[in-house]
C-alpha cells in the first residue's frame, strides 16, 4: 500500500521564532513524527548560529565558548529519546549513543563550583538576604501568566545581582537579568523537584543530614 503521509505535507509550510533548542526539538519531531520535509521548516534566527543559549562555537586550536552549559542526566529520557533518532555528523551513531560515549571517555572532575576574581570559593555562601528569598519564593510560586514580559531585573533590586546565588545561577543556567522572570521560575521549579527526586533516591538523610 502506498504511504501518503509524506504526500500530505508536501504543501506544508512551518516557521519557528528563534534557533534555539525549542525550536531545534520542534523541527526534528516535526520530521520523524509528521512526516513534514525538513525543507518545508523555516527556522528565523537573529543571530548567524543557532543553539539560542546552547550554542557553541571555536576550534580544536582556539577552544570553545558555550554560553551555556547542561547538566544531561539520566532521567531525561524525552531527550534521550529524541536524540536516538538523530545520527552523529559521520552517520556512525546516535547523538545519544555519542553523549554516553563520551561521559566514559571523559569523567567529569569539577574542582570549584565559583571562581570569583580568579580566585576559587569552597563552599560559598549564598549571600541572600531575607528579602532576597521571599523575592525568590514569591517568584518561585507566580504562575507565569502572572509575570507576563517581566524581566528578572524587574523582580529583583540590583544587589541580588551581586550575590553568590545569582553567580552559581546565572552561569549554571545561563541567565541575564534582562532575560523574562518567567523562564526562571521554570528553572527554579526543575531544580526544586530534582532535589526532591534526589532525596526520594538516596535517601532524605543522606541528601539533607541526619537529625539526632
Amino acid at each position: 500500500m502506498e504511504d501518503h503521509r509524506s504526500a500530505q505535507h508536501d504543501d506544508t509550510r512551518i516557521y519557528l521564532i528563534g534557533g534555539g533548542i525549542a525550536s531545534l526539538a520542534a523541527a526534528a519531531f516535526l520530521i520523524r513524527d509528521a512526516d513534514v520535509p525538513g525543507h518545508n521548516i523555516v527556522i528565523l534566527e537573529q543571530l548567524d548560529c543557532l543553539g539560542g543559549s546552547l550554542d557553541g562555537a571555536g576550534s580544536p586550536q582556539d577552544g570553545y565558548v558555550l554560553r551555556g552549559g547542561r547538566m544531561i542526566e539520566s532521567k531525561y529520557l524525552c531527550t534521550y529519546g529524541l536524540f536516538s533518532s538523530i545520527p552523529t555528523l559521520d552517520g556512525g551513531k546516535t547523538v545519544t549513543q555519542e553523549i554516553f560515549d563520551w561521559n566514559e571517555t571523559m569523567k567529569t572532575s569539577s574542582k570549584s563550583r565559583l571562581v570569583r576574581r580568579g580566585q576559587r570559593i569552597d563552599g560559598p555562601e549564598f549571600g541572600l538576604s531575607e528579602k532576597h528569598i521571599l523575592n525568590l519564593e514569591r517568584v518561585a510560586a507566580e504562575p507565569e501568566g502572572m509575570l507576563g514580559r517581566s524581566t528578572i531585573a524587574d523582580e529583583f533590586d540590583s544587589s541580588f545581582f551581586q550575590t553568590n546565588f545569582w553567580l552559581m545561577w546565572c552561569t549554571t543556567f545561563a541567565f541575564q537579568p534582562w532575560h523574562r522572570a518567567g523562564v526562571m521560575v521554570g528553572a527554579l521549579r526543575v531544580t526544586f523537584w530534582g532535589a526532591l527526586a534526589m532525596a526520594v533516591t538516596a535517601g532524605v538523610g543522606s541528601l539533607f543530614g541526619t537529625v539526632v
